[in-house]
């Protein structure tokens, strides 16, 4: 086991046998920073919600795209990009041993076209991003298999879901999160199998509730408490008779869901894993946001990987790869961003069906390529060896691409959301910034004051209207499918935009850290909150006979956090 200090945050982290054996593995020197700020250097290579209007510069038709028109390279529009139309062989440049590999990197980057947009295969669904058939979609991202989905992040397989993240399998929802299987649910986390929730939390097979955290099996509740069918409408129609009092509702259910049981790690079918949002994952640390992973270590947004280390949105069973940004069924792939359906690749961007390539970005298909020329595969093995061997010597073998070559400002990137920076902080650390990023201000036309209270105050001329978000002021619109979706649900239409509603549901969640803690079952703290009346059994039947539970375990709450973090087994007491 080896302490180092990182070059990043210069905090210490430890690499140890294990992660040792996989660098061996995969050819790859340990790396020069931590964990956190690995991913912090990939997240700053993926914008997903900063989008501009532009022309192609190859159709010359209207765009919308995740680059400003002042960017160096070309901009194609999904159907250009993905056309015979033109080659991204013909930016192809011989490498010069005399200049930094970085440095010609560059210069390719500047050349090759990229794509506006990445969704495929979607219907009436233009302004969506890193997602894939999609129907009647409006600002939706990393999503797919959606249809009249409005306003989310990791939006899956789902039909008429507004303003959601991670929410999968589920029907008319609004403002939900972590949801899977959920139908005609509003302001629910962490629910599943249900139906007819609002504001509830950790809610499963259950229906019609209110105010419940940590339910199964239940129908008619507030509160955790059981009512009648006639009570529980009454209740209901209370709360969603107005804005202000689905704010003060809001602000109750924050206070409950601070004195809530919750589970350490919301884990299912794991083995032997840390961290927060995982399913049938064995063999893993410091995964968060992972399906069905074995052996894998420092991941987000991944499904299937095998023996993989440091990913960010990995799918469809990575195998062999290392410090990548976005791939999709790559095999022994290493510090890349956006490499699919690819293996043997090492710094490259962008590339589709590609192997044995090294510095190639924009490839559609390729092989043995070195800066987007192709070679004899001996040649090729004697050019890549002398990339290697130059960016060793420059101590930059190893580490992701150097932060000043993203394509992004970091202001415009999903780095910014887990690790917000300002532009000095930002510049100093060698991100770029983006000082003429997207929005109006000032431009209203409908001021907070004159917003309608309730969804049936409201006139098909407010599509006409131009919106002020109350938070951070800056301008926005409803679309007639939306608010066809607030009239279904009897909802108020929102008083902020689309980003400060994300930036709310996010906060909602768990931070990718992880903090070790002891079980708090039967401590003073947790005693002094159930017999304060928190609607859970004062229990001295667990499994342990003291006082405290001994169990200890690696956890995303944080130690001053105000819930009651359980182990599993203390928590499936609770909740049985």
């Amino acid at each position: 086991m080896e302490t180092r200090k990182c070059g990043g945050c210069t905090s210490e982290f430890v690499i140890d046998s294990e992660d040792s054996r996989f660098y061996e593995k995969v050819g790859a020197p340990a790396p020069r920073y931590c964990p956190q700020c690995r991913a912090q250097r990939r997240l700053a290579w993926r914008n997903e919600r900063t989008m501009y209007r532009r022309k192609c510069d190859l159709c010359k038709k209207d765009n919308i795209a995740i680059y400003p028109s002042s960017v160096l390279w070309p901009v194609y529009c999904a159907p250009c990009w993905w056309s015979d139309n033109w080659d991204p062989h013909s930016f192809a440049l011989d490498y010069d041993s005399s200049k930094p590999f970085f440095v010609q990197f560059k210069e390719l980057q500047s050349r090759v076209p990229r794509i506006g947009l990445l969704s495929l295969n979607s219907v009436n669904s233009e302004y969506t991003n890193n997602s894939a058939d999609n129907k009647n979609c409006y600002i939706l991202f990393a999503a797919e298999k959606n249809e009249d989905c409005y306003y989310g992040r990791l939006v899956q397989s789902s039909k008429s879901v507004v303003d959601a993240a991670f929410v999968y399998e589920s029907e008319l929802c609004y403002e939900c999160v972590d949801c899977v299987k959920c139908y005609h649910c509003l302001w629910s986390e962490r629910c599943q199998a249900s139906s007819d929730l609002l504001l509830c939390f950790d809610v499963r097979d259950s229906n019609h509730c209110i105010f419940s955290t940590n339910l199964r099996h239940k129908s008619y509740c507030i509160g955790n408490v059981q009512y009648s069918k006639e009570e529980y409408e009454k209740e209901k129609k209370a709360i969603l008779s107005s804005w202000a009092s689905i704010e003060a509702a809001k602000k109750q259910f924050e206070e409950l869901k601070g004195q809530t049981i919750v589970k350490y790690a919301f884990q299912t079918k794991c083995k032997d894993a840390t961290g927060d949002y995982l399913y049938n994952c064995h063999e893993g640390r410091m995964l968060f946001d992972t399906r069905n992973a074995k052996h894998t270590r420092f991941l987000a947004d991944a499904e299937d990987p095998i023996d993989c280390w440091d990913l960010n949105n990995a799918y469809y069973k990575p195998e062999l790869c290392y410090d990548i940004m976005g791939t999709l069924q790559s095999y022994n792939c290493k510090h890349c961003s956006f490499v699919f359906y690819a293996r043997d690749m090492q710094y490259s961007d962008n590339c589709y069906n590609t192997k044995d390539c090294i510095g190639s970005i924009g490839l559609k298909k390729g092989e043995h390529c070195v800066l987007n020329k192709a070679y004899e595969k001996e040649e090729y093995e004697r050019l890549k060896a002398q990339i290697v061997a130059s960016l060793k010597a420059e101590g930059l073998y190893g580490s992701f691409f150097p932060p000043e070559l993203s394509p992004f400002g970091y202001n415009e990137t999903l780095a910014k959301d887990f690790w917000p920076l300002t532009k000095e902080q930002a510049l100093e650390r060698g991100f770029r910034w983006q000082d003429m990023t997207t929005g109006t201000f000032g431009k209203e036309t409908m001021k907070i004051g004159a917003m309608p209270a309730t969804i049936d105050e409201v006139q098909d001329s407010i599509l006409d209207e131009i919106l002020v978000c109350k938070s951070c002021g800056k301008n926005f619109r409803l679309t007639a499918g939306e608010l066809q979706f607030y009239r279904r649900m009897h909802l108020p239409v929102p008083r902020y935009d689309f980003e400060c509603r994300h930036q709310m549901r996010m906060q909602k969640r768990t931070p990718r850290t992880l903090w070790h803690r002891n079980c708090q079952c039967l401590s003073a703290e947790a005693l002094a909150k159930v017999d304060a009346g928190a609607g859970y059994k004062n229990t001295v039947t667990h499994l342990h006979t003291a006082r405290a539970c001994a169990n200890e375990f690696e956890t995303a709450y944080a130690p001053q956090r105000p819930e009651i973090t359980y182990c599993e087994s203390c928590y499936q007491v609770e909740v049985v």
